[in-house]
């Protein structure tokens, strides 16, 4: 029917796009259009469903589409754009902040990455995974399905084995948490406080259609600044050594003029400030910026790497081009080993082991 989109999603614990996408559809007003939504089980039967016309629109983690173009186009869909991440933070569950936690504070992560962001705020804490985690409580075992692990973990920490867990906020409200979280925020309200980047794709929702669906139809459920945050990230992931996808924190989004500007202020950036102004020292207020930050960090959490660029929107996709060409340079001289000055000097480590 020409009135009627049909939409399936594929959720994932970390990312309930069900929800979303219903939520959004309650919310708008499309005279004349009908609307539904349905769960599919698994990527696969999702795309299959899509190709032979059972539905118009499929949304899905960005994380599932990640390594799989030649599968979607092989199926005669396309990705068309993305959702812009609501909730890309993780958070700490815990009844301390981070700064607060006690001394050799175990705190539990799955992410490669977040372990060494905490580290890096706190390098006295114990950082582990939870399939480590047997090797510090007694008797501890992974549960069959990983949907309980939260509410595992809830017990150790309540029980006191533990102090401290990281989730996404989904997994956080789906199973039930009463104890207090803590948000890891990428950009701290206090200026000097330990920042935490979201890994790739994190809260990123893609959208597959058939190739030849309506522009004009796809558009209600994409959104620009999503659009941005897909396209910027598989462009940065694909240039990336899958070794270290797990380590890397990426951060792209729309940011305005205006609230640059107060930023600068605040904390008396001139930098940042200069950034808004055209070379005649004019500010532009029409025109959106696009930030990206990328790091990547030590086992130890004892050095970054990190680069970050904020362009006018017209010129992001250049300005991302020039990114990872600056990032492969800095990442081939801090990860070689540091030439000697003189004959008699020690030899030095590199400043980021590979």
């Amino acid at each position: 029917m020409e009135n009627r989109i049909v939409v399936g999603t594929l959720n994932s614990p970390s990312c309930q796009v069900s929800s979303q996408v219903s939520a959004h559809f309650e919310t708008m007003e499309v005279e004349g259009l009908e609307h539904s939504v349905t769960s599919v089980q698994d990527f696969e039967s999702g795309i299959e469903s899509l190709s032979e016309g059972n539905l118009d629109l499929f949304a899905i983690p960005a994380t599932e589409i990640f390594g799989r173009e030649g599968e979607i186009s092989a199926k005669g869909c396309q990705v068309i754009g993305a959702r812009t991440p609501r909730r890309p933070s993780l958070v700490l569950v815990s009844p301390d902040r981070l700064m607060y936690q006690p001394k050799s504070a175990i705190i539990v992560s799955d992410s490669g990455l977040v372990r060494r962001q905490l580290l890096r705020a706190r390098p006295d804490l114990q950082a582990v995974s939870s399939e480590k985690l047997g090797g510090i409580v007694h008797g501890f075992k992974l549960p069959a399905d990983p949907r309980d692990l939260p509410r595992k973990l809830a017990e150790l920490l309540e029980g006191g084995e533990i102090d401290g867990f990281v989730i996404s906020r989904s997994e956080y409200d789906g199973s039930g948490q009463t104890e207090r979280r803590h948000t890891l925020m990428p950009q701290p309200k206090e200026r000097g406080a330990p920042h935490f980047l979201p890994s790739p794709y994190s809260d990123l929702i893609a959208v597959v259609s058939r190739v030849g669906f309506p522009n004009r139809l796809a558009a209600i459920l994409t959104e620009s600044e999503g659009n941005t945050v897909l396209w910027v990230q598989s462009r940065i992931m694909g240039d990336f050594d899958p070794s270290i996808h797990d380590f890397v924190g990426l951060e792209v989004r729309h940011r305005q003029v205006g609230a640059i500007l107060r930023q600068a202020e605040a904390n008396r950036d001139l930098v940042l400030e200069q950034s808004c102004h055209d070379p005649d020292g004019e500010i532009y207020h029409d025109e959106v910026r696009v930030e990206i930050r990328i790091e990547t960090i030590s086992q130890d959490g004892r050095r970054t790497l990190s680069l970050e660029r904020l362009v006018a929107m017209s010129e992001y996709q250049r300005a991302v081009i020039a990114l990872l060409m600056d990032w492969r340079v800095l990442v081939t001289e801090s990860t070689r080993d540091v030439p000697r000055d003189h004959p008699t000097d020690d030899e030095a480590p590199p400043f980021i082991p590979e």
